[in-house]
């Protein structure tokens, strides 16, 4: 994402939706949307 761009919470639980729906368990989905959100993103993450 560029600076000033942002994720609506449409577009995040549409995504909880599709990892949900992929497999995922919703706290992988919420994991995914804190990395996601995380600026600058970590180097390495976290498992």
């Amino acid at each position: 994402m560029k600076d000033g761009d942002s994720m609506t919470a449409t577009e995040a639980a549409r995504l909880i939706e599709w990892l949900e729906a992929h497999g995922h368990t919703a706290q992988e989905a919420t994991e995914c949307i804190k990395y996601i959100a995380a600026y600058p993103a970590p180097a390495t993450p976290s498992k």
